[in-house]
């Protein structure tokens, strides 16, 4: 039998990307950059011994914008920074399950990224050790990505025997994790974090009824952003083909080649946009 065209993943083909999902996964990224960034600007002066003993106007202008932009992120007062924040993960998982309707194997892509994920963790508690990170990580970001995926693997397995069912049982399932996460109020754990690993909160990290570590996401109710946008996928990109082929152009390139190297910018914009602080600092007089 003929393969035709669509058979081919688009996701290993540069001239077939769908290029409005590179943009969207760039501009979730950066979202993600700027967040990081903010974060180091408001807190930089714990990093050196004479922080207060200089005074620069500019830089004092941004670490007070950037704690500003800080004290709109939590529950309490639930401002630009809160909305944002969740409005954008939810963006990225999203098309994390987009993603998942292209691929040929998700589970393998599941299991790679579950790899990098544990070695993530082992890293953060050397740093952790180094006193760069507070408690270390056992269930962030990389890792609901990765089981995320796993889940949608079998998912999309055990409801091929009926293409309609294989269609919306992402769907279904995605509005009730989301709706069970939201009514558990996932966001409120964040005022009652361990401070210590409790080995019989283990699964409740996983599942996000409990919190720890320096970057926590339990499956509860970010499974469902990762269920919702495989729906998607299925429902809106059978094709495989773009929805907007006349907007593209070079004006994009830049956001979707963030966008198409999302791991490798998650992986290497901490330390790049601490580096960068840390030498503008050094240049000022600062000192470590």
């Amino acid at each position: 039998m003929e393969k035709t065209a669509c058979a081919k993943p688009i996701f290993r083909d540069k001239k077939r990307r769908v290029w409005e999902l590179d943009f969207l996964r760039g501009i979730a990224v950066l979202a993600m950059c700027f967040d990081h960034l903010m974060f180091d600007l408001a807190y930089f002066r714990d990093w050196f011994s004479n922080s207060y003993d200089i005074e620069n106007a500019f830089l004092s202008k941004l670490s007070l914008f950037a704690s500003d932009y800080w004290s709109t992120g939590w529950v309490e007062s639930a401002g630009f920074r809160f909305w944002a924040h969740y409005s954008f993960v939810f963006l990225f998982l999203f098309l994390v399950g987009t993603s998942c309707a292209f691929s040929r194997d998700n589970t393998k892509r599941g299991s790679m990224l579950a790899v990098v994920a544990i070695a993530f963790t082992g890293i953060s508690f050397v740093l952790k050790t180094m006193g760069i990170m507070n408690y270390g990580i056992i269930f962030g970001i990389l890792h609901c990505i990765a089981l995320s995926i796993l889940c949608a693997a079998a998912v999309d397995s055990l409801t091929r025997f009926n293409k309609y069912v294989n269609l919306f049982a992402p769907l279904v399932l995605g509005v009730v994790i989301i709706s069970v996460g939201i009514g558990k109020e996932f966001w409120t754990m964040s005022l009652s974090y361990d401070h210590e690993f409790v080995n019989e909160h283990f699964l409740g990290y996983i599942f996000g009824t409990h919190a720890f570590g320096d970057d926590w996401f339990g499956l509860f109710p970010y499974l469902g952003a990762v269920l919702l946008g495989m729906y998607w996928g299925k429902a809106v990109y059978g094709y495989r083909q773009s929805l907007l082929p006349r907007l593209n152009g070079k004006w994009n390139k830049p956001i979707t080649f963030v966008g198409r190297h999302a791991l490798l910018f998650y992986l290497a914009h901490q330390v790049a946009i601490a580096g960068l602080v840390i030498l503008v600092c050094l240049c000022l007089g600062y000192k470590l």
